[in-house]
């Protein structure tokens, strides 16, 4: 028997397929997507099966749930469609390196991992119709096994010279600019790149050993994303 296909798996879809039989097409109307009931219902789902902590607001599932979830994404699902939605700081923390020294991992609240991750089922998509077959890095249903598995799989052919390479502190580097021209290539609604810019330039809040609270980044920010988003790859 052939197992149903989830609505919005259908229309990831039809997204790749528009987008890798089109490789010069632009998207213009994305933004309604991100806003759909169902895709932000999904897109609850995901973030809490990814459990986490919470963000600057303190709020968890456990007490999204206990209000009522549905007034909840329906609140949400308003700031989207009215454009009154505006993320919260994220909430960086440091956690060790295996290598020593620190990595910073920023949190974003509940509300705003769910409207990354609707924005993420919406264009992903798309962005994976462009990525090269041998790419492993970020991409669903690939992992760092599956990119053993082809180098292994190489080797045995032959090929024996290996090239490593790391660019030192990436993320936090990347122009805000060429970011966003990189995506303009194939998402033209102007709403979309909004979010993209709002997160973006989302402060950052740190706290020290006193617990003493300092804001860091917001819109004079031009440069790094903060790891740990659901949008940041």
């Amino acid at each position: 028997m052939k197992r149903p296909i989830r609505s919005g798996a259908f229309r990831e879809r039809k997204l790749y397929c528009k987008a890798k039989a089109e490789p010069a097409f632009r998207f213009y109307v994305l933004y309604d997507k991100i806003c759909r009931e169902d895709i932000l219902s999904h897109a609850y789902k995901l973030a809490r099966a990814n459990a986490g902590a919470p963000g600057v607001d303190g709020i968890t599932f456990e007490q999204i749930d206990a209000s009522g979830l549905e007034a909840w994404l329906a609140g949400l699902r308003d700031e989207l469609v009215t454009k009154t939605y505006r993320p919260d700081p994220v909430r960086r923390v440091m956690i060790p390196k295996p290598g020593g020294g620190e990595r910073p991992l920023g949190i974003p609240t509940i509300r705003d991992r769910v409207v990354q991750a609707a924005a993420k089922i919406v264009l992903e998509p798309i962005f994976e119709a462009d990525f090269e077959d041998g790419a492993y890095g970020y991409r669903p249903r690939r992992n760092a096994v599956d990119a053993v598995k082809e180098v292994h799989r190489l080797m045995c052919r032959g090929y024996t010279d290996v090239v490593d390479a790391d660019l030192s502190k990436y993320f936090d580097t990347i122009p805000h600019s060429d970011l966003l021209k990189s995506v303009a290539r194939r998402i033209v609604d102007r709403n979309v790149l909004r979010l993209i810019k709002l997160w973006l330039r989302v402060p950052v809040e740190e706290r020290d050993s006193n617990g003493k609270r300092r804001m860091s980044g917001g819109k004079s920010n031009k440069c790094g994303t903060p790891q740990g988003g659901v949008m940041v790859p």
